[in-house]
């Protein structure tokens, strides 16, 4: 069978929010060992090929992506990595220019292309495509010749249902649609930013979120609230006709130490 013919296994994993002190983390729980655990779990698996949607090193330290990178390593597949709001772009850019773990935007592999989408905001908890991302991204689906694309970024370009989180979400998001719905193409949108778990479909394209690999966000509330269960990660397998197939794996059991009351999220 030639790679054309085969599905492709696809890993996401999102929200790690590392820090340069690997003893640290968010409402009590430490977000390295987490993380770890989380990658642990998607090595069960088999996997061609991962990205990592964002909010990667809560304090934004060269020594967080260091730790990034170190866990990421042991994946050994190609890896690529979108900034988030709680990000440096410019030294993800340096750190992971390109090799197996990269910030590559287009990546084709089999009947698929995926194309990774920069919704950062400079000092802003919401997120934003430019211009010259949107442009980016009409060129990349009409000049590939794959028969299927996905789009990824950090921020849900749809509300997910949470009154305090859905304002903080892509503030342009009808600019991004519009490319779409000029390319059939397109299959899905995924993103992470929320840290829940969200499934629909709009004219034909799915729209999904993961959980982060760290705390996760109670669905459906007013106001902000964590919910009590395990981090996880996302799968995917993409089919050589178009076919779509993806779910959510999560630990056994929600990480030690959680605690509503204890430093956190900053938002």
């Amino acid at each position: 069978m030639s790679n054309q013919d085969k599905a492709i296994e696809l890993v996401q994993l999102t929200d790690p929010h590392l820090y340069a002190d690997q003893s640290v983390g968010l409402y009590g729980v430490n977000s390295f060992q987490s993380f770890e655990a989380v990658v642990n779990k998607a090595l069960e698996q088999t996997m061609d090929v991962a990205v990592i949607s964002g909010d990667l090193v809560h304090d934004e330290s060269e020594q967080g992506y260091q730790h990034l990178r170190q866990v990421l390593e042991r994946l050994k597949v190609p890896t690529h990595l979108i900034p988030g709001n709680h990000d440096d772009a410019g030294f993800m850019q340096s750190e992971f220019g390109q090799g197996v773990i990269s910030c590559d935007k287009q990546i084709r592999m089999g009947q698929w292309q995926l194309l990774l989408l920069n919704s950062q905001l400079p000092g802003q908890v919401g997120g934003h495509l430019d211009d010259k991302e949107l442009r980016w991204l009409e060129r990349a689906l009409t000049k590939s010749d794959a028969p299927y694309s996905m789009i990824f970024l950090h921020h849900n370009p749809v509300p997910v249902g949470c009154k305090w989180l859905d304002p903080l979400g892509l503030g342009n998001p009808e600019k991004l649609f519009e490319v779409i719905a000029a390319h059939p193409q397109v299959k899905a949108v995924v993103w992470g930013h929320v840290h829940q778990e969200f499934d629909e479909e709009r004219a034909g394209v799915r729209l999904l979120s993961t959980p982060s690999t760290c705390i996760q966000f109670k669905p459906g509330v007013e106001e902000f609230e964590l919910d009590y269960l395990p981090p996880g990660y996302r799968w995917f397998r993409l089919h050589p006709d178009g076919q779509l197939e993806t779910g959510v794996r999560r630990l056994a059991r929600v990480p030690e130490g959680l605690d509503p009351g204890a430093a956190g999220y900053g938002i």
